[in-house]
C-alpha cells in the first residue's frame, strides 16, 4: 500500500505555510476529509510540527477495568507482533497512554525516543493528527500513514486506531492503536484493530455485568408480578416487569433515578416512601431499597403503588382541579391548583403568597379569565402614588367581574390599610399576589403592610417542591418561548431536576431560552446545557463558595471546548488539581459535552 503520495507532501507544506487551509481545497489535493480536519484541529490546539510532541499525564483508567480488559485481549495476540518493527498501545479517552505492547527492541527504542510512553498523552491536543486523536474525534476507525501525520517525528509511521466505547452506556472510554513503520503500511492493519476493540469491549462487558447482576439479583429477588410495579436501575440500566413499564414515560424514569441517587448518597433521608406523579397522571407511592454489590451501594430497587388506580377519575380530577393552560402533575401543583379553586369559588378576595416566580400571576389569570370575565389588573409597582385612585375605580366598577391586584409586598403601610379597606368592599371579586420567600406568618414585615387580609392566603410551592412538573413546564416553556416542543433528553430532565431554581420558573424559563439558543435540532441533550447550570447540577449541596468555584470550572472547560489543559491554564491551576475540584464538588463531566 502507498504510505503517502507527493500530493499529500505537497499539501501538508502549502497547509502549515498558511497558503492552503480550506478542506475542499485539501482535498483536491488528495487530503482526506478527516486528515484535514485533524490538521486545522491540530493548528487551533496551538502545535508545530516540531513542538507536536507527547507530554507527562495523570489520573488516567481510575479502576483500571479498562487496561485489564485490553490486557486480556491482548495477551492472546501478543504473538501477532513477534518479529515485527510494529507496537499496540491503549489510551483513555482523554488520550492518556495506558498500556504499551512492543516485542521489537529497535521499535522500542524509538518509541521512547519520541516519549510515547506509558502516562504520556498522545491525544491530538499534544501529538497532533494521529490514529487515537482522530478515532476518538470522529467516533470510527481511522488509519494515518507517513506525511498525514502533523509531528514531524511521525512522518515515517503510520498509525492505525480504533475507538472503544463502553458496552453498556456506548460513551467512548478509550482507543486501541497500531503503529509501525510507513513502509509496513497494510489495508488489513485497520480491520485487525478494529477488530481488538470489539473483543476489549467485550471484555468490558464481561466485568460491567457484575454490577448489573447484582441489580438483576435483587429484581428477582423482589418477588415481583404482574400485580405489582417493581424497578430496578442505575445510573446507566432499567430492569421493569411488565407492569411498571407500563406505567413509566421517559420523564418519569429519571425521577426515579433522581429518587433512588438521593437515598443512595444520603442514607440518613428518611427511608419512607415518597410520592410521585406520572407522566399518566397517576400518582405513586415510591419505596426505594439501595442495592449493594460488596458493600458498596450500586443502584435501587424501586417498589410503585398506585394511589389513585383509574385513569378516568385521574382525568376527571385534572379537569376539576387544572388552571387553564397551566401545567403540572405533582402533589403539590394539584394540592395548590384545588385550593385556589375552591378559594375562588367561594367568593372571598384571595390573596396568593409565594416566592418570585412561582406562577402566582399566572394563577390568578387563570381563575379570573375564563374568555366570558370582564378583568383588569393593577400592579403597584407601576402605579404608585395613583395606585388607591386606580383601585378605587376597579374595585367599583359594575362592568368588571374581577380585579387582579399585584405585588401588594411593595405597598408602604398606610397604602395596604387603605387597600384592605377598599377590597373588603369592593364590588368585584379580588385576586391579589405578593411576593416574599417566607411563609406568610414568618414574614413580619409583609404581615405588618397588609394587616389582616379580609379572605384565604395561599402559599404557592416553589420549583424545588415540584420537581415532577419539569417535563411538562419544559415542553410549555419551549413552545411559549419559539412556537417549538424538542424532546427533552431523560438525563436532562435529570440534571435539571438538582437545580435549586432559586428564582422559580422566571429561572427556568431563562434557561430553557439558553438552551434553546443552543439547541435547534429534534432533541435537547445534557450538550445544550448552558456551564452555570452544569456547575449546579452536582450530586449534592454545593455551599456559596463552591458553586463559584464550580460555575467557574465548568465555563473554562466549555471555553476550552473541553480542553482540560487548555481550561487548566486559563484558571492558571495544575491539570491534576482541576481534577482533584471536578472530583471534589462532584461535577458529573462524563456527562457533559463541551
Amino acid at each position: 500500500m502507498e504510505p503517502t503520495t507527493s500530493t499529500v507532501v505537497e499539501a501538508r507544506e502549502l497547509f502549515l505555510t498558511g497558503e492552503l487551509t480550506d478542506v475542499e481545497n485539501l482535498a483536491l489535493r488528495g487530503v482526506r476529509p478527516e486528515i484535514a480536519e485533524s490538521w486545522r484541529r491540530s493548528a487551533l490546539h496551538g502545535l508545530t510540527p516540531a513542538r507536536a510532541l507527547p507530554r507527562n499525564s495523570q489520573g488516567a483508567d481510575a479502576d483500571g477495568r479498562l487496561a485489564r480488559g485490553a490486557d486480556m485481549v491482548i495477551v492472546g495476540r501478543n504473538a501477532a507482533l513477534n518479529d515485527l518493527d510494529a507496537a499496540l498501545t491503549l489510551t483513555d479517552n482523554e488520550g492518556r497512554l495506558l498500556r504499551r505492547w512492543v516485542k521489537s527492541a529497535r521499535f522500542e527504542r524509538r518509541l521512547d525516543a519520541r516519549h510515547v510512553v506509558v502516562g504520556a498523552s498522545i491525544a491530538e491536543e499534544s501529538v497532533g493528527t494521529c490514529s487515537s486523536g482522530i478515532a476518538a474525534e470522529v467516533g470510527r476507525p481511522v488509519m494515518v500513514i507517513g506525511h498525514e501525520h502533523y509531528s514531524e517525528g511521525a512522518l515515517t509511521m503510520t498509525t492505525a486506531g480504533a475507538p472503544i466505547r463502553h458496552p453498556v452506556t456506548r460513551k467512548l472510554v478509550g482507543t486501541i492503536n497500531y503503529t509501525c513503520d510507513a513502509r509496513d503500511t497494510h489495508a488489513l492493519m485497520l480491520a485487525w484493530v478494529q477488530r481488538l476493540a470489539m473483543e476489549i469491549e467485550e471484555a468490558l462487558l464481561d466485568a460491567s455485568t457484575l454490577t448489573q447482576r447484582a441489580l438483576l439479583d435483587a429484581y428477582l429477588k423482589s418477588g415481583a408480578d404482574a400485580r405489582h410495579p417493581v424497578v430496578c436501575l442505575d445510573d446507566h440500566t432499567l430492569i421493569t416487569n411488565a407492569a411498571a413499564a407500563r406505567m413509566l414515560g421517559t420523564g418519569d424514569q429519571a425521577l426515579l433515578w433522581e429518587m433512588a441517587a438521593k437515598r443512595i448518597t444520603s442514607p440518613d433521608v428518611s427511608p419512607d416512601a415518597q410520592t410521585l406523579r406520572l407522566e399518566s397522571s397517576q400518582t405513586v407511592k415510591v419505596d426505594v431499597q439501595v442495592v449493594e454489590h460488596g458493600a458498596k451501594p450500586v443502584g435501587a430497587l424501586l417498589r410503585l403503588t398506585p394511589t389513585s388506580p383509574r385513569r378516568a377519575a385521574i382525568a376527571a380530577s385534572d379537569r376539576a382541579t387544572g388552571l387553564g393552560r397551566l401545567h403540572g402533575r405533582s402533589p403539590a401543583w394539584h394540592d395548590w391548583s384545588a385550593q385556589v379553586r375552591e378559594s375562588a369559588a367561594n367568593g372571598a378576595p384571595l390573596l396568593l403568597w409565594g416566592e418570585p416566580g412561582t406562577g402566582k400571576t399566572a394563577t390568578a389569570r387563570a381563575i379570573a379569565d375564563d374568555g366570558m370575565n370582564a378583568v383588569v389588573e393593577l400592579d403597584a409597582a407601576l402605579l404608585g402614588d395613583r395606585w388607591i385612585e386606580c383601585l378605587t375605580t376597579a374595585l367599583s366598577s359594575d362592568s368588571l367581574s374581577y380585579a387582579i391586584l399585584r405585588r401588594l409586598d411593595l405597598l408602604d403601610r398606610s397604602a395596604a390599610v387603605a387597600t384592605i379597606r377598599l377590597v373588603e368592599n369592593a364590588a368585584v371579586q379580588v385576586i391579589a399576589t405578593a411576593t416574599s420567600f417566607d411563609v406568610p406568618q414568618d414574614d413580619r414585615e409583609l404581615v405588618s403592610t397588609l394587616g389582616a387580609w379580609p379572605g384565604p392566603v395561599l402559599v404557592a410551592p416553589p420549583l424545588r417542591d415540584r420537581i415532577e412538573d419539569l417535563p411538562d413546564l419544559l415542553t410549555a416553556i419551549a413552545v411559549d418561548l419559539c412556537g417549538r416542543s424538542p424532546r427533552w433528553a431523560g438525563d436532562v430532565v435529570q440534571l435539571l431536576g438538582r437545580h435549586s431554581w432559586p428564582a422559580n420558573l422566571h429561572s427556568l424559563t431563562n434557561a430553557v431560552r439558553a438552551i434553546l439558543e443552543r439547541s435547534k435540532g429534534h432533541e435537547v441533550t445534557v450538550a445544550h446545557l448552558p456551564a452555570y447550570l452544569s456547575a449546579c447540577t452536582t450530586r449534592r449541596s454545593l455551599t456559596g463558595l463552591e458553586n463559584i468555584e464550580a460555575h467557574a470550572l465548568v465555563a473554562a472547560l466549555r471555553a476550552s471546548n473541553g480542553n482540560k489543559r487548555e481550561a487548566a491554564d486559563k484558571l492558571g491551576i495544575a491539570r491534576s488539581t482541576l481534577y482533584r475540584k471536578v472530583r471534589a464538588l462532584g461535577l458529573d463531566l462524563t456527562s457533559a459535552a463541551f
